[in-house]
C-alpha cells in the first residue's frame, strides 16, 4: 500500500505541474490576442523554446542584445516573446517609441516588479525602479530640482576640481586608466551628494553590483518570476542581493548623517533637507528621512556608471580612430590654448561634442533599454499591445538602424557636423549635444541627470585628449593590440570591459596642467 500511495502522490504531483504549465501557456497565448472584432493583429515574434519559460536556446542572458537585435531585424523592429510567463514587447522603431513612450506616456510610464527586488515598484528606495505613482513623482521632482540647482551653479566646480586629480593620477599610473575613469565619475558624484569624495570607491562597488542585479544577467528570479517565492539560498544570486542592500543601507545612512551633522551646504543632502512639498507650505517633501537618504544615495549611485561607460567608450573610440583623435585635439588646442578645458569652452567645441555623441550612437551603453509596464491596451500600425506587457525599447537596434544612420556600423562623428547629413542639426554652437538622446530614456521617465552627464563628459573627454595621446598597446613581439569593442559589460547600463592601451602625456603639454592638485583643500568643498 505504501508503494501505491507514493506512486499516486508522484502522479498527482507531475499532473499538477503539467497542468500548471498548460494553464500558464494558454493564459499567455490568449492574453496576447487582440480584442475580437478590433481588426488588430497580434505582434509577430520568435517561437518560444519552452512553454511559460520562453525563448532560451539561442538567447544568451549575459548578452541578450545580440539575439534580440537579430530578432529585431527579422521582424522589422517590432516583436513580442514570452519570458517566465510574461509578455515582453521589443521596440526598435523610432516612430513607435516616440508615440508610445512620449505621446502615450500616461499608460507606458510604469515599471514592472523585478524578481530580484520584489515589490520594488511600491516602495520608496530606488527612483529608477519605482512605479508610476506619487512616490515616483515626489522623488523625480527632487531629482530635477537638485540637478537644476547644480546646473545654475556649474555643479559647484567639482568637475573641474576632480579632472585635475584625474590628470595627475593618470600621469603617474596610466596602466590604471580604466579604474581611474570610474573613480573620477564616482568622486564627482560623491562630492555633489555628500560634500566629500572619500566614499567614491564604495559607490563604484555598490553601483556595479546593483546594475548587475537588475538586468537579465542578474539572479534567475529576474527571468523566472515564480522563483521569488523560494528561499534566497535556493536561487543563485538572490542572497547577494540581500547582502548588497544591507551594506548599501548602512553606507547611505552613515554618509547622509555625517554630511548633515557637518552642516555641509551645496549637497544633495542639504537639498533633501530643504525640499518642501508643493502647495503645502512648510511640509517636507519626503515622508521621512529614510526616504531622503535613499533619494540622495540613488542620485549618487546612478551617476557613476551612466557616465563612466560613455567616458571609457570615448577613450576606446579615440584609440580605434586616431584620425578623429587628431581632429578633436586640433580643435581643443585652437580654442582652449594652454589653460584647462572648462564648460565655458563648450560652444566652441562642436567636433568634441560630435565625437562624444557618436560614441553612444555607435555602441549604446544601454543596449536593452530600461523596461516599462503597459497599463492599458495600446495599438499602433495595426498591432495590438496588451495591457500588462513589459515594453523594451531596444536601444542597440535603434542606434544601428540604417534608415536613421548612414553606415550605422561606422564610427563617424561627421554625421553630426556636416550640413548634408540627415542627422545634422544646427547651430553648431549648441548642437550636437547629448541631452535628449535616447540612451537617457524618453517621456516622463527620462533621466533627470542629462545636464550633469553632458557637462562631465565634455570636461573629461576634452581634457583627456588635450593632455594625453591614446594608442593601442604594443606587445612583446612589437604587434599592436587593438581594443575589442565587442567585449562589453553584462550590466543593464554598461560600457566596454577593461582593455589595455598606451597612454602618454603629450610632449607639448604644459607641466602645470599635470602637476598634483589636491581637490580636498579647495574652498568649493566647504
Amino acid at each position: 500500500m505504501g508503494e501505491v500511495h507514493q506512486s499516486l502522490l508522484r502522479t498527482l504531483f507531475y499532473t499538477a505541474i503539467i497542468g500548471l504549465l498548460f494553464y500558464r501557456s494558454v493564459q499567455y497565448f490568449t492574453s496576447e490576442l487582440p480584442p475580437i472584432g478590433s481588426g488588430l493583429k497580434r505582434l509577430p515574434g520568435p517561437i518560444s523554446t519552452l512553454p511559460y519559460i520562453g525563448r532560451v536556446h539561442d538567447v544568451d542572458r549575459m548578452q541578450a542584445w545580440h539575439a534580440l537585435q537579430k530578432f529585431s531585424n527579422q521582424y522589422d523592429g517590432l516583436f513580442s516573446c514570452t519570458l517566465g510567463g510574461e509578455t515582453h514587447i521589443w521596440v526598435a522603431r523610432e516612430d513607435v517609441a516616440q508615440d508610445l513612450l512620449c505621446k502615450h506616456a500616461a499608460i507606458s510610464s510604469a515599471r514592472a516588479d523585478l524578481g530580484a527586488y520584489p515589490d520594488v515598484t511600491k516602495g520608496n528606495k530606488y527612483l529608477p525602479l519605482l512605479g508610476y505613482n506619487e512616490t515616483f513623482h515626489r522623488q523625480q521632482r527632487f531629482a530635477h530640482a537638485t540637478m537644476t540647482r547644480g546646473i545654475s551653479n556649474k555643479f559647484h566646480g567639482y568637475i573641474g576640481l576632480e579632472i585635475k586629480k584625474f590628470i595627475h593620477d593618470l600621469t603617474a599610473n596610466p596602466q590604471h586608466f580604466y579604474d581611474l575613469i570610474h573613480l573620477f565619475c564616482a568622486r564627482v558624484s560623491a562630492r555633489l551628494a555628500y560634500g566629500s569624495a572619500d566614499s567614491a570607491p564604495e559607490h563604484i562597488t555598490n553601483a556595479d553590483q546593483f546594475l548587475g542585479q537588475i538586468g537579465p544577467s542578474g539572479p534567475w528570479t529576474n527571468l523566472v518570476p515564480f522563483l521569488r517565492h523560494l528561499p534566497d539560498w535556493v536561487v543563485p544570486g538572490q542572497r547577494a542581493v540581500t547582502l548588497r542592500q544591507e551594506k548599501e543601507e548602512k553606507l547611505w545612512k552613515e554618509l547622509f548623517d555625517s554630511s548633515k551633522e557637518a552642516g555641509r551646504t551645496k549637497t544633495y543632502v542639504s537639498a533633501s533637507l530643504e525640499a518642501k512639498a508643493s502647495g503645502e507650505s512648510g511640509k517636507p517633501l519626503f515622508e521621512n528621512e529614510t526616504e531622503a537618504k535613499y533619494a540622495v544615495g540613488m542620485l549618487c549611485t546612478v551617476a557613476v556608471f551612466t557616465i563612466a561607460g560613455p567616458a571609457t567608450l570615448f577613450a576606446m573610440a579615440m584609440i580605434l580612430h586616431p584620425e578623429w583623435q587628431d581632429k578633436v585635439r586640433a580643435e581643443i588646442d585652437e580654442v582652449v590654448g594652454d589653460e584647462m578645458l572648462d564648460l565655458k569652452h563648450n560652444p566652441q567645441l562642436p567636433i568634441l561634442r560630435a565625437a562624444i555623441k557618436e560614441c553612444v550612437r555607435w555602441k549604446s551603453t544601454v543596449p536593452l533599454g530600461v523596461p516599462r509596464l503597459l497599463d492599458e491596451d495600446y495599438s499602433y500600425d495595426g498591432y495590438h499591445f496588451p495591457a500588462g506587457a513589459v515594453v523594451h525599447v531596444l536601444d542597440i537596434a535603434l542606434s544601428q538602424d540604417a534608415t536613421l544612420y548612414v553606415d550605422p556600423d561606422k564610427y563617424n562623428p561627421d554625421r553630426w557636423l556636416s550640413a548634408s547629413s540627415p542627422n545634422y542639426k544646427g547651430p553648431l554652437t549648441v548642437h550636437p549635444r547629448l541631452k535628449g538622446h535616447h540612451i537617457f530614456g524618453r517621456g516622463k521617465r527620462a533621466c533627470p541627470g542629462q545636464d550633469l552627464a553632458e557637462a562631465e563628459l565634455l570636461v573629461f573627454c576634452g581634457n583627456l585628449v588635450k593632455c594625453f595621446t591614446l594608442g593601442p598597446k604594443v606587445d612583446e613581439a612589437g604587434e599592436k593590440v587593438w581594443p575589442d569593442p565587442e567585449r562589453w559589460s553584462t550590466n543593464v547600463i554598461g560600457g566596454p570591459l577593461e582593455f589595455e592601451c598606451d597612454i602618454r602625456v603629450r610632449e607639448s603639454m604644459n607641466k602645470d596642467l599635470v602637476e598634483k592638485k589636491d581637490p580636498e583643500t579647495a574652498e568649493e568643498n566647504m
